[in-house]
């Protein structure tokens, strides 16, 4: 495997103002992925899975795209845009765009594989080609995240095959309906350890922030969240998904705020032919809270977005339906567990409430993390 030189990308910090374009691309994170690749390759690369940890579709996609044009024997990349079309907690998985961004690579997955050049490589694409093989999207999951498993046992110190295998998890915990907190908590483990090493990590922040997106556990979730909001400030969910742990917290200016930052976020970035989701969703959340509980009315381009019909009004335009703040105030605040209520304010808040939640077991099976930092070794950051 050749080992490459350090990328820096400079990690700016959330405001208002959104810039377009190349400049999209500054501020993404930071992350130690090693791969066959080098120089402009594996910029965009890195950059691409920078992005996909934030669930940056299109702007990932663009990423690993620029790496084909420049290697088109880079299997990674290929690897990269597979995942890059589908939601992985929410959607049915559609292979169709996937499979045909790895055909592009070569016409069957034996003659994929071949064009890894190390095992580590050939891990990576040998999940995805279960994720996007036969069978209905259950099944495929499943299959994906016991091949990362396989993966992470083999490679136990790896953060980003660790990142991928948290994903996985929750994926597979999101298409069996599984409605207990064994595996979220697992991956939430994962999750946490990563953040503990490299808080400028997008997936790391991201991920724990999903497996811990309910009442009692949103507590463990809550510096990952104030973490995730600087990471990527061109990404429209990552500066959104902080907020589905600030409303459990009653912390109403943030919810509003960046909210409206992550709309205004995909607006900026929107092409014709995009989907409107990521402009959609932050206006369920933000201007609703800021209407409700400030008085303030909803921006110009936001109102002319409703008139218009392309956005949503009525009941999801209401805060979730509540027709006041009061209302919406306390049924936040209400689906706090009423035994953590409060702890955000104390120091070891985390501690507490993980104790409380899994005993002195969640310590234990943490993941082993690496302290080996090596020098040259393929990173973005």
């Amino acid at each position: 495997m050749k080992m490459m030189p350090t990328v820096v990308l400079t990690i700016s910090l959330l405001t208002a103002v959104v810039v377009p374009a190349q400049a999209q691309f500054d501020a993404v994170g930071s992350l130690d992925f090693p791969t066959s690749s080098s120089g402009d390759v594996e910029q965009h690369f890195l950059r691409g899975v920078a992005i996909l940890h934030s669930f940056g579709w299109v702007q990932a996609r663009d990423q690993f795209q620029e790496a084909q044009a420049l290697d088109p024997d880079f299997a990674m990349a290929y690897w990269g845009e597979s995942l890059a079309y589908n939601h992985p907690l929410v959607s049915q998985m559609n292979p169709d765009e996937p499979r045909a961004a790895l055909q592009r690579l070569a016409p069957t997955k034996e003659e994929r594989l071949a064009k890894a050049p190390t095992e580590r490589e050939k891990g990576f694409l040998g999940a995805v080609e279960v994720l996007w093989g036969e069978g209905e999207h259950v099944a495929r999951r499943v299959g994906y995240m016991e091949a990362m498993e396989r993966l992470h046992e083999q490679y136990p110190d790896d953060s980003e095959i660790a990142a991928f295998y948290a994903l996985s998890i929750l994926s597979a915990v999101a298409a069996t309906g599984d409605l207990g907190m064994r595996l979220k908590v697992k991956a939430g483990t994962i999750a946490l350890g990563l953040f503990a090493d490299n808080p400028n990590h997008p997936g790391a922040p991201h991920y724990t922030i999903h497996s811990f997106d309910d009442p009692e556990h949103a507590p463990l979730a809550l510096q990952s969240a104030y973490r995730f909001s600087e990471i990527a400030s061109a990404v429209a969910h990552a500066i959104h998904m902080p907020t589905h742990i600030f409303i459990q917290h009653g912390m109403w200016d943030r919810v509003s705020g960046n909210n409206q930052v992550a709309y205004d976020a995909a607006r900026a970035l929107w092409q014709p032919g995009n989907s409107l989701g990521d402009a959609i969703h932050p206006l369920d959340w933000g201007p609703p809270a800021r209407g409700l509980c400030e008085g303030a009315p909803l921006d110009r381009a936001h109102r002319s977005d409703v008139q218009r019909g392309g956005l949503p009004r009525g009941r999801r335009a209401r805060a979730g339906g509540y027709g006041t703040c009061h209302e919406y105030h306390l049924a936040a605040q209400g689906s706090i567990h009423r035994g953590n209520r409060g702890l955000e304010d104390r120091p070891d808040h985390g501690r507490v409430v993980r104790e409380r939640a899994f005993g002195d077991s969640a310590q234990r099976r943490a993941p082993r993390r690496s302290n080996d930092a090596q020098a040259g070794r393929g990173s973005l950051g």
